[in-house]
């Protein structure tokens, strides 16, 4: 179980580097960059820890369109929820990115054949009535509410496609997970590179710098929940709650008590809602 807790704090980890680099007066300007520099060394954390055999698999039986769609997908993903956390914090924010799994478990019942219960319905039920809740922002400039609400649904609509395209990946036997995501992360670098050289911006030795750290948070909540799953394969559903529930918890606890982030009675109705929705789909059987 540690291995989840330590990928949870990773996870908030990278939440909280954002977060403290949004607060930078040039974070607008140079966010990109970080986020392509990660790409890098994640790609070379994962080749140099997990030693990818490059040379010796099938690269005809490779998933190519979805690694492209995940490289491209990625990067602006990560991109948006820079701005979410600016804009609208790490709470809801962190919510929105694991509250996603309702598009996950659609999924699974509509193309994967999996069974439903009615436990699962009711949790998908609940997942998509807190949504509004979490999202609830009282009326307050025109600019805020595109921000509560735009922001967070393209996290929530984005996040669950790429929750879905590894479900994909993972069913394939002829490339090892952790394979496919070396390939992922080096696609996304070049697609950030290749932004990068459109938009003519230079090289900042800081924004390495942010890319540096961002790249160890974000790789490393890789690394350790495929521990975790590695450590509890008999209980997947375990590894699977506790993430993200520990997630939705911790960023909460970090976003109002450190960031000083405000919630709303209805944002606080909304996040209870949603955890009930995580027991409920993965528990009950």
């Amino acid at each position: 179980m540690k291995e989840v807790l330590i990928s949870v704090l990773f996870n908030v980890g990278v939440s909280i580097i954002l977060k403290i680099f949004s607060s930078k007066s040039s974070a607008s300007q140079s966010l990109f960059p970080v986020i392509t520099y990660n790409y890098i060394f994640s790609a070379l954390f994962c080749y140099f820890i997990y030693h990818p055999s490059l040379t010796t698999i099938n690269y005809s039986q490779a998933p190519w369109l979805i690694y492209i769609l995940m490289s491209i997908l990625m990067p602006v993903m990560f991109i948006l929820i820079g701005l979410s956390i600016k804009h609208i914090g790490i709470a809801r924010t962190d919510i929105a990115q694991r509250i996603s799994l309702l598009l996950t478990l659609v999924a699974s019942f509509l193309f994967f054949k999996e069974d439903f219960t009615w436990k699962k319905i009711a949790g998908l039920s609940l997942g998509f009535i807190s949504i509004f809740f979490i999202f609830y922002q009282s009326r307050k400039s025109k600019s805020e509410g595109i921000y509560s609400w735009f922001l967070p649904v393209l996290i929530f609509f984005g996040m669950g496609v790429i929750s879905i395209l590894y479900k994909v990946i993972a069913a394939n036997q002829e490339i090892s997970f952790t394979t496919s995501t070396f390939f992922i992360f080096v696609g996304s670098f070049i697609t950030g590179v290749i932004i990068l050289a459109f938009s003519k911006q230079k090289f900042n030795l800081s924004s390495l710098v942010w890319g540096l750290a961002v790249g160890v948070f974000n790789f490393g909540n890789v690394l350790f929940y495929l521990k975790a799953h590695q450590t509890l394969k008999h209980n997947p559903s375990m590894v699977f709650a506790t993430m993200n529930l520990g997630v939705i918890i911790l960023g909460s606890i970090t976003g109002i008590c450190f960031f000083k982030e405000k919630m709303s009675s209805r944002n606080y109705f909304g996040l209870f809602l949603a955890l009930i929705s995580i027991v409920l789909i993965t528990f009950w059987k």
